[in-house]
Parts: C-alpha cells; sequence; structure tokens
C-alpha cells in the first residue's frame, strides 16, 4: 500500500488523525511519547522534567546521599575511596614542585617517616581526622617520640585520593600545605600511606612530616632514601591495625617499624559511583532539556517561564550540594 493511498484515505476520513500530535487522545499507544517530549496542544513541558519530576530527583539525589552517608555506620568498610599512592610518588611530585620553585629537594628520613606512621596509626586507632589528638597529642609529640631534634617542622595531611599526584596537586592548591610544600626550611621528609576503616569509611590516609635536624649530623643519607623506597617494593602483610583492614608494611631499618602502602581496595568505591551517577543521571536530563528545547523551537512552543528555571535552578542546587558532600579527596 503506497503513503499516498493512505494519506488520500486520511483526506478523505475525519477520524482519521494526519498528524496524532495535535490530537494524542485520537491514539492513546503514543502517549508515552510525552514523557520526553513537551505537549503541543497544552503547552506542557515534557514529563520527565516537569515540575513534579524535578521533585521527584531531588528526593532522588537526597535519598542516595543518605544511604552513601548511613551505610558505612551499619556496614563498615563496604564503602571506600579505592587508590594507588606511594612514597615514592609522593616524593617525586613534591620534589618537582620544589624544583619549579627553585627550592631544593627533600630527602626521606626514617626518623619522619616513622613519625609519619605513628601519626596515621594513632588516627585510625582513635578515630579522628585531625593535626590535634583527642588526647592533645599535636605532630610534634609524634616528631619528637621518634627522637627527632628538630629546628623546623611541619605536617600535611591527606584522604580519599585516588593516586599520588592528586595528593600533591591538592596540597599545592592550597596556600597553607604549600607553603609546608615548598618551604626553604625544610630539608626532610617523611611519608605514611595507609589503609584502614576510619568513620566507616574505607580510605587511605596519607601524612607528610616535615623537618630539619638541629644538628647537621642527623641528616638522613641518600642511602637512607633509597633503603625506604626499595623496602616499599618489597611489602609484607602483618596484622592490621585495631579498627582498620590489612595494612601493606616493610621493615625499614631497626628504627622505623613500617611504612605502609595503600592496596586494599572497598568493595564499592564511593568515587567511581558518585561520579557515574552523576554523569548518568546529569547525561540523562541535559539529553531532556535538549529534545525539548528542540521540539519546542520546532514547533513555536512557549512554555519556559520564572517557576521553570527556579526548579531547574534548585536541581543543580542539589547535585551540587552533593558533590560538596561526597567530594573525595580531603586535606588538612
Amino acid at each position: 500500500m503506497s503513503l499516498s493511498f493512505i494519506r488520500n484515505k486520511q483526506k478523505g476520513n475525519p477520524n482519521v488523525v494526519k498528524y496524532w500530535r495535535k490530537n494524542p487522545k485520537a491514539i492513546e499507544k503514543f502517549q508515552f511519547v510525552y514523557n520526553f517530549l513537551p505537549h503541543p496542544e497544552n503547552k506542557k513541558r515534557a514529563n520527565l522534567i516537569s515540575n513534579k519530576a524535578v521533585v521527584v530527583y531531588c528526593l532522588m539525589i537526597i535519598l542516595a546521599t543518605a544511604t552513601i552517608r548511613i551505610t558505612p555506620k551499619f556496614f563498615p568498610g563496604v564503602l571506600g575511596y579505592a587508590s594507588n599512592i606511594t612514597i615514592k610518588g609522593l616524593l617525586d611530585y613534591s620534589n618537582s614542585k620544589r624544583s619549579e620553585a627553585g627550592v631544593s629537594n627533600l630527602i626521606l628520613n626514617p626518623k619522619l617517616t616513622e613519625a609519619a606512621q605513628q601519626k596515621a596509626k594513632d588516627m585510625f586507632e582513635k578515630g579522628y581526622w585531625a593535626h590535634v589528638a583527642p588526647d592533645g597529642a599535636e605532630p610534634w609529640d609524634f616528631i619528637l617520640g621518634q627522637k627527632y631534634d628538630y629546628i623546623y617542622a611541619g605536617e600535611n595531611l591527606a584522604k580519599n585520593f585516588s593516586n599520588s599526584k592528586e595528593v600533591v596537586q591538592a596540597w599545592y592548591n592550597s596556600p597553607s600545605h604549600k607553603s609546608n610544600l615548598l618551604s626553604a626550611n625544610y630539608d626532610e621528609v617523611g611519608f605514611a600511606v595507609v589503609n584502614g576503616v576510619l568513620n566507616g569509611y574505607e580510605t587511605t590516609i596519607v601524612v607528610q612530616v616535615f623537618g630539619r635536624p638541629r644538628e647537621p649530623s642527623m641528616l638522613a643519607s641518600v642511602s637512607d632514601e633509597s633503603t625506604i623506597l626499595e623496602r616499599e617494593n618489597s611489602s609484607s602483610t602483618i596484622e592490621p591495625i585495631s579498627g582498620t583492614t590489612s595494612v601493606l608494611v616493610k621493615t625499614v631499618e631497626k628504627e622505623v617499624s613500617t611504612v605502609p602502602t595503600a592496596q586494599t581496595e572497598p568493595k564499592i568505591d564511593v568515587t567511581v559511583a558518585t561520579k557515574s551517577l552523576s554523569l548518568i543521571f546529569g547525561g540523562f536530563v541535559s539529553s531532556l532539556l535538549a529534545v525539548d528545547l528542540w521540539y519546542s523551537k520546532k514547533k513555536g512552543i512557549s512554555k519556559f517561564n520564572g517557576q521553570t528555571f527556579a526548579h531547574l535552578a534548585i536541581l543543580l542546587v542539589v547535585m551540587v550540594s552533593v558533590w560538596f558532600v561526597l567530594r573525595p579527596g580531603v586535606i588538612i
């Protein structure tokens, strides 16, 4: 049957609608189209981007966020932030930033490395995320605990990052952390990269401890640095810190008992999950808006008003708020 024959039949029969979009009630099976396209008769937006739909989206986002926040309290270690951070990577990127600023490179010191390790262990065991422990212990206490007599000392902390470069870049982007990172007052550094469960989340804590010894004879040697880096490549597993997952460690020398690296991954990576959901949801809504705008322009449908943009603005604010709540990398 030719197309021209069908058209002629439509013209002769008033019960046959030539353009079904102009009379959607005539063909009920096509009603689902208005979930994606604006209605040409009542000038309404597509159902999936209507005011009610925007409210539902906001509630879904809030529910998803609440689920991610609450899950660790009942199932510790299920959610977390997978990472591939190494001491060598942290040292290389830190010294790269210092070289760009015309500052001498830092050398790994075994005592500062152990001080950093003890600080990370203390945070996991006592469940805090701060420079000062709940019992009042300060960064300098961990340094002095390793009998490192210093003139200058400093500390940078980071967690929830996926690689060494991101950690150093975050420190570099923060004025206070950058001041430590590029300070000419420091000659040596120690790192700890430790896996564990903090506040219900499987995460990786990075501790960077800076120092300049009071006596030049206390400066670490190139051999000390090489030993630490070599041990990092031949790590072994010991009993996990209380309340944490297994921590990979290696013996550096008598003074340095452990230099952990992060290898354990959570069952669900929060970063990957939030990014995936954001891309899927954002792409879905953006596609609907694009189709809606295109079809409205094509059919001359004018339906956007202040209320429309207000609802879309609310949706955007909710999405941005969720990003800040679940943002991966954190430094202090």
